[in-house]
């Protein structure tokens, strides 16, 4: 199951989709926001995935957020039918697996420059600002005055996954978004 990163990094099979501009997917919604912030994003058809390539996961939660680093994510569906979005590095799968397809949504190089920036400046509230935008008029998404919310089976597959296979949450930070 596993393939070399390397590999498919360095020899896209013509098959393979860049996208022009870097992407931003949610991935965990409930207790916490969980989204991969992605430099580069490739549609690789023969393997039924999406390919993201320097990918910032950052996690917000009510009163704390984090962020982790990763060089590539797939995004993909699984036997079971789940989506799931997996360190390409370990093969350990991102909180929460869903029943519908991951959104993403596609930014210019420069609102994903001004993202980063927030990012190393820790500046939560407009990462939540960001993810309310590109997704809230998404079928079945909103906007409420609290924040976004989503379909009750949007990323809510919580044990679909072995303890010990579930990417680690990103170290947290605590200022609040």
């Amino acid at each position: 199951m596993m393939e070399t990163k390397t590999q498919e990094s360095q020899d896209p099979s013509p098959a393979s989709r860049t996208f022009p501009d870097p992407s931003i997917t949610l991935v965990e919604f409930g207790d916490a926001a969980g989204l991969l912030l992605a430099q580069r994003t490739e549609r690789v058809v023969d393997k039924r995935r999406l390919l993201l390539q320097k990918v910032a996961y950052v996690r917000l939660e009510e009163k704390t957020w984090g962020i982790s680093a990763y060089p590539e994510v797939w995004i993909e569906q699984n036997a079971e039918g789940l989506f799931v979005a997996i360190d390409a590095a370990t093969g350990k799968v991102f909180h929460d697996p869903s029943r519908r397809r991951y959104e993403v949504a596609f930014m210019s190089n420069e609102i994903f420059n001004l993202t980063i920036q927030c990012l190393k400046e820790r500046k939560a509230e407009p990462i939540y600002e960001l993810m309310v935008v590109s997704f809230a008029l998404r079928p079945g998404f909103s906007a409420e005055k609290h924040g976004l919310l989503a379909p009750d089976d949007y990323a809510a597959e919580r044990s679909a996954v072995a303890d010990n296979q579930w990417v680690p949450y990103p170290p947290r930070f605590e200022d609040a978004p």
